[in-house]
């Protein structure tokens, strides 16, 4: 009892007013968490719904603390508040997640003026599309506000000692956490690997949250990706690596063209350039780039081979289409992308993975042979680097006039510093080129405005982005799927499919227009075309796009499986079959290969897929193939294409290098590498320090 005889508080009254908000919010976060588990994977893992829950508690109680440690008005206040803003972000993530495959990242909130300029009326239509998610993420704030009174009543303070203690706590339940994950190393990609050592933002929300996600991003943006320690070949095997590719020519009947350029000579050599690696090592001071120094120059080099120079002195025309995919190709509908698809070279198992950043990470991927870091805007990033190897560069340094095309706003994605910086004269819209003001706009009419831009040109390497197989897939909201329906419409597809299809065709005339007028020019001959997807559509459901293979497709490898168009006017009625397993990350250095580029392999994460280099088709979610089969971190398992058991010691061994592959793709990005490597190799004037 007190001086005036009242006996003290129970414990409960003693922390009611930190308790009752951090009780609230635990349950309002937890629930949506679960939602969106649920909304966005379709499943629920008990692992899963645990270590979010115990992520989710400290989170609860500093928030708690938050509303409950200050006067009760301003408290409720910011209760309500709390709430809107747990509510809003976990909403906007999974309607984010649901549109584009991917979580939203802080790096992109500090760009939504771009984005909502661009792309605010398609996001407010998928916002109402999902009212049902939508409303269930409001219902909290709702009773937020109708409780409030309730949560944060009147009466005992918390003393600043309590809050004191309440934040202990919660640092308390935080490291109790991470000490229990750390317990959990049992599989390959175990929770503690994905915890301390990724950068997989879907396995991280699938097992620890979106709260635990978003921290985990923060942390990597800042600090950088910790890279792992695999065993690696210091000297090249060439005698162990597959021969190079041969190539297999039509019958008889159908003979190459004469002068047919297909009589390759072996040559031997690797493809690299001379840094003196050991001497990098010996005077690095820094501790991360001693290793980065460490990791590269152990790797082992490309050899040149069979292929290396083949197209060397012909034009190029690099190609990346918004959106395409294998299953929009017909030999009737589509008969130009059906021709290039089907002769010169042939890729039977080629993959577009589908990265963070959407169209802007697969155009990084695919020009600079680099995997994106998770949480920010890569190819935005780079155009503050030195980039000698992206193709541009290295066809102008070949004399080659360079341009890059796209037909839309020229500074989406900060395409106006990334383009000009790998080496191109950079053409886009309100930035040189005038278009029909449509959404998307037209791929056809793009290609009749920027071919005589080029075509002149002695020697001309071109770069195009196109944009009309972009989302949203309805006749309301796509200009080319209306302008083209006709041609689809009694296909046995939903309207949404059948519109996918529609404005893919925009594609296929904007090709054959690309063709016609270079055969015009009397360059067709003398000139390379390459086209790969920046990403499948995901703008379809998985449901609509398993109409397009007439079975429900594989979530984790088949959605991703596409084309890579390789053809020259002078392949016409000959094919090289690569059967191969490659993805969009290989193409930059097999171009460099094709075409007799200066690269240094070593410092490229793709890998030319005419070499004999051993396969590797890595996804986001640190899933990959290889020679031997395919792993699925989802499930944590490897399937071998024998039907053997895999050697567990080896897939961990390919997790890990997978996992260096990304951290030092992030290294090259975060510390402009090259600059630093080659300035210290005497191959570039010292620009900085």
């Amino acid at each position: 009892m007190d001086n005036n005889g009242n006996s003290p508080p129970s414990l409960w009254l003693q922390w009611k007013r930190l308790s009752l908000p951090s009780l609230f919010l635990l349950g309002v976060i937890y629930y949506e968490e679960l939602f969106l588990k649920l909304y966005c994977f379709r499943s629920l893992t008990a692992e899963g719904a645990f270590f979010t829950f115990l992520f989710t508690l400290p989170a609860a109680l500093l928030l708690g603390l938050l509303c409950g440690g200050v006067a009760p008005r301003r408290g409720r206040i910011l209760l309500v508040l709390c709430t809107g803003l747990v509510s809003l972000w976990i909403g906007a993530q999974l309607v984010y997640y649901h549109l584009f495959k991917a979580f939203l990242t802080i790096f992109s909130l500090t760009k939504m003026a771009m984005v909502a300029q661009s792309f605010g009326e398609m996001a407010v239509g998928n916002v109402l599309a999902s009212w049902f998610p939508i409303l269930m993420m409001v219902i909290p704030t709702v009773l937020a506000w109708l409780f409030r009174n309730r949560l944060i009543p009147d009466g005992l303070d918390a003393g600043p000692g309590r809050r004191l203690r309440w934040a202990a706590m919660a640092a308390a339940v935080q490291l109790i956490s991470m000490g229990l994950v750390l317990l959990c190393g049992g599989g390959v990609l175990s929770l503690r690997y994905i915890y301390y050592r990724t950068a997989t933002p879907e396995l991280e929300v699938q097992n620890f949250g979106v709260f635990t996600q978003t921290q985990l991003e923060l942390s990597r943006v800042l600090f950088g990706i910790k890279p792992d320690s695999p065993d690696v070949s210091a000297e090249p095997e060439p005698d162990k690596a597959p021969p190079d590719l041969e190539p297999t020519l039509p019958p008889e009947d159908a003979p190459p063209p004469e002068g047919s350029v297909f009589r390759p000579e072996a040559i031997s050599g690797y493809h690299t350039l001379p840094i003196d690696f050991d001497t990098l090592i010996a005077n690095e001071e820094d501790e991360g780039l001693k290793a980065a120094h460490q990791w590269f120059s152990q790797r082992r080099p490309t050899p040149e081979n069979l292929w290396t120079g083949y197209f060397e002195g012909k034009n190029l025309i690099w190609i990346v289409a918004e959106g395409f995919s294998t299953l929009a190709m017909d030999p009737q509908r589509t008969p130009t992308l059906w021709k290039l698809s089907h002769q010169g070279f042939v890729f039977d198992n080629f993959y577009t993975p589908l990265w963070g950043v959407s169209t802007s990470d697969g155009e990084y991927v695919t020009t600079t042979g680099l995997i994106p870091k998770s949480g920010v805007w890569s190819y935005s990033l780079s155009s503050e680097n030195y980039m000698p190897f992206a193709l541009g560069n290295q066809f102008r340094k070949a004399g080659y006039s360079t341009f890059a095309f796209h037909d839309y706003l020229y500074n989406y994605y900060d395409r106006d510093k990334s383009h000009p910086n790998m080496g191109y004269d950079y053409y886009a819209l309100g930035q040189g080129l005038e278009l029909e003001e449509v959404w998307p706009p037209s791929d056809l009419e793009m290609m009749e405005k920027i071919v005589p831009m080029f075509v002149q040109e002695d020697k001309f390497m071109v770069y195009c982005l196109t944009v009309s197989g972009h989302l949203n897939y309805t006749r309301a909201s796509n200009a080319m799927s209306a302008r083209h329906w006709d041609q689809v419409a009694g296909l046995p597809y939903s309207e949404e499919v059948r519109c996918y299809l529609a404005c893919q065709l925009e594609l296929e005339y904007a090709i054959e227009s690309l063709l016609d007028q270079l055969d015009e020019a009397g360059k067709l001959k003398d000139t390379v075309i390459v086209l790969s997807a920046d990403h499948y559509p995901y703008g379809l459901t998985d449901e609509q796009y398993s109409e397009l293979f007439g079975h429900t497709a594989d979530p984790v490898f088949e959605i991703f499986q596409n084309t890579l168009i390789l053809w020259s006017g002078d392949m016409e009625g000959a094919s090289v079959q690569v059967d191969k397993y490659c993805s969009s990350l290989d193409v930059m250095p097999t171009l460099s290969n094709l075409f007799g580029l200066d690269y240094d392999s070593r410092l490229i994460i793709g890998s030319d897929i005419l070499s004999g280099e051993e396969p590797l088709v890595i996804f986001a979610n640190y899933s990959f193939i290889n020679q031997d089969g395919c792993y699925n971190s989802i499930l944590d398992q490897f399937i071998r294409w024998d039907g053997q058991e895999p050697d567990l010691a080896e897939v961990a061994q390919m997790v890990a290098e997978v996992q260096n592959r990304v951290a030092y793709s992030a290294t090259i990005l975060d510390t402009d590498y090259y600059r630093l490597v080659l300035e210290r190799a005497g191959m570039i004037a010292g620009e900085r320090s």
